[in-house]
């Protein structure tokens, strides 16, 4: 009879709280949107752009959260990018680079959205151009931070894990 054994990274996985309930949280959140939605809809009804409007809400948010989940069931990234890499390691990046302009556009997608409801009952021009503004700022943030900024070199991303925050390098304790 074999016995399952399973790996050093799999065991701290399920001690720092993984695989624990995260399905059951995000069961329960989409549960209540839906709740939200329908109530929402139902006072909508009669108002045709208030109704298109609650309904992309709740679409993109649910897309968005579907993107997150499944970006975060992707393997850690490689320790080094092998130039001309054809194999797994190519298709999870790839998968990953997918993902992250997918939650990109749908976080600023959601953002405009309620920015353009925001504005539109503001009574002065430079509340509206404040709007804007704000909402300007965090999808350009969000893409600069997502695509072009890179982060100090981290000796390994083991690192960074939180449960092995007591047992990191002075170096990676100064970026945090």
């Amino acid at each position: 009879m074999a016995i399952a054994q399973s790996s050093p990274k799999e065991e701290q996985h399920q001690q720092c709280g993984g695989d624990g309930g995260g399905w059951v949280f995000q069961a329960i959140t989409m549960l209540a949107a839906t709740a939200v939605t329908a109530q929402a809809a139902y006072r909508a009804r009669r108002a045709p752009w208030d109704l298109a409007f609650v309904l992309f809400a709740y679409a993109d948010l649910g897309l968005l959260f579907l993107c997150l989940s499944m970006y975060e069931r992707l393997p850690p990234p490689l320790e080094e990018v092998q130039e001309g890499d054809s194999g797994d390691g190519a298709a999870v990046r790839r998968r990953r680079s997918w993902l992250k302009m997918a939650a990109w556009a749908l976080s600023t997608a959601l953002s405009v959205a309620f920015a353009w409801r925001v504005a539109a009952v503001m009574p002065a021009p430079a509340l509206k151009a404040a709007v804007w503004g704000m909402t300007s700022t965090v999808a350009v943030a969000g893409l600069y931070l997502l695509f072009v900024y890179r982060p100090v070199a981290i000796p390994s991303y083991s690192e960074m894990d939180t449960c092995k925050r007591k047992q990191s390098s002075p170096k990676l304790d100064q970026m945090i």
